[in-house]
């Protein structure tokens, strides 16, 4: 019987370690990610990492965040099903955690987690995975959210981006803003930034001035181009890198001291991580 992974099974089938090892392969050369495609209330998703081909279908309409990812095999059997909300919460966080890894410095101790919905716990878990965080900060514009999330992650909740935003070496924004949720003045020289929550053209988490002086990375230069709002307002093209470029120890060398890794998710994390779930056993 083919395999289900409800979202309980999901997260013991991928703790983040295994979740970032797997966006590797999610961000590696030999992968296919096909325009997605709206078909009523339904998101099409398909792309290919190696051997695997799968497809993830969202919901789209609002305060309705289901869906469901199916991956193939190398013969085109089916490989299984894993609940597709429950996926993006943890393959996101584990594109910023890889994309942390490679960028941020090796002794940041301080996150700003800016933004307390269903994103920001993976962000926090993903970071604190790749390097020794000692505090976390919390922000929201509803104060009652940031102080659940950080009793949640033992955090701090604050009032203020800019003064959370300040103290971090490392931030991750995942929020539905549509204007910067904190002032470049207060990005610190060697601060690595997430930005996972701007995902169309009217949204934007980043300082336009921050991108400019930024060594920019994108999970997908395409995608990038079609739907990273903050880029597309700020007219930041073309970035720096992908993060495949990274990997692959191929992209111009990083002479900027702010680094700003920009995903709006692409099929092939999702493909990647669900296989890693799948074929995992304990």
């Amino acid at each position: 019987m083919m395999r289900y992974l409800d979202a309980p099974a999901l997260r013991q089938a991928l703790p983040m370690e295994r979740a970032i090892a797997a966006m590797e392969a999610a961000f590696g050369d030999d992968r296919e990610v096909p325009v997605r495609i709206r078909l009523g209330v339904s998101l099409f998703m398909p792309g290919r990492v190696g051997e695997h081909t799968g497809v993830k279908v969202v919901s789209t309409v609002p305060g309705n965040p289901v869906g469901i990812v199916a991956v193939f095999g190398p013969d085109g059997s089916p490989l299984g099903l894993v609940d597709g909300a429950e996926l993006t919460k943890i393959r996101t966080g584990a594109a910023s955690g890889l994309a942390t890894r490679l960028l941020a410095r090796p002794d940041a101790e301080v996150l700003a987690m800016l933004g307390a919905g269903s994103m920001a716990p993976d962000q926090i878990e993903a970071v604190r995975t790749v390097r020794p965080i000692r505090r976390v900060l919390v922000w929201s514009r509803t104060v009652e959210k940031a102080e659940r999330l950080a009793r949640q992650v033992g955090g701090e909740a604050v009032d203020d981006p800019d003064r959370a935003v300040s103290q971090a070496d490392v931030v991750c924004c995942a929020t539905p803003s549509t204007r910067p949720l904190f002032s470049d003045d207060a990005v610190r020289p060697g601060t690595h930034i997430n930005a996972v929550g701007a995902f169309t053209p009217e949204m934007v988490e980043v300082p336009p001035e921050t991108l400019h002086r930024a060594y920019v990375v994108v999970d997908d230069l395409e995608a990038a181009r079609e739907e990273a709002g903050d880029l597309i307002q700020a007219d930041r093209f073309p970035p720096n890198a992908t993060i495949g470029d990274v990997l692959a120890d191929r992209h111009p060398a990083i002479g900027e001291d702010v680094t700003v890794f920009k995903s709006v998710g692409i099929a092939s994390q999702d493909v990647a991580a669900a296989v890693a779930a799948l074929t995992h056993t304990s």
